[in-house]
């Protein structure tokens, strides 16, 4: 019984194993590469399986997105959370779908004017705070 269960435990694994270097070799396909959180994802096909089918559900087969302006969306998404790496394969997969110079260049000032704001309002918020309660004004 416990030989049984070792048995099915390690064919299990080898299903994942294959899986896993499946999704890896598509990616490596589309991208030229292997992006890094992928590569350390895939130690954990548990977690690196269901995490593919969302990637490739939301990058490669968006239902109401073209691929240029998905590569463009994730451009300033790139940007506003300063991750080169993400940026570094969707520059390049935003030209290759057709995005001019341009528009990557306004995406990427989209992102940064993004995550401007966003510490903006969060020091302002708090600035505000702090001088409400000089004031003794509940927050």
């Amino acid at each position: 019984m416990v030989n049984d269960k070792v048995r099915k435990e390690k064919a299990q694994r080898k299903r994942e194993e294959a899986e896993v270097k499946e999704r890896l070799d598509w990616i490596n396909e589309r991208y030229g590469r292997v992006p890094l959180v992928v590569e350390m994802m895939a130690k954990r096909p548990d977690i690196f399986l269901p995490y593919f089918e969302f990637s490739r559900l939301a990058l490669f087969e968006p239902k109401n997105l073209d691929r240029r302006t998905l590569e463009l969306a994730t451009i300033a998404a790139g940007s506003a959370l300063a991750s080169e790496h993400c940026l570094g394969i969707h520059l390049e997969q935003a030209h290759n779908a057709g995005a001019t110079d341009d528009e990557i260049m306004e995406a990427l000032l989209l992102g940064a004017y993004m995550a401007l704001t966003k510490s903006q309002a969060v020091a302002f918020r708090m600035f505000i705070q702090m001088t409400d309660s000089r004031k003794g004004k509940a927050p």
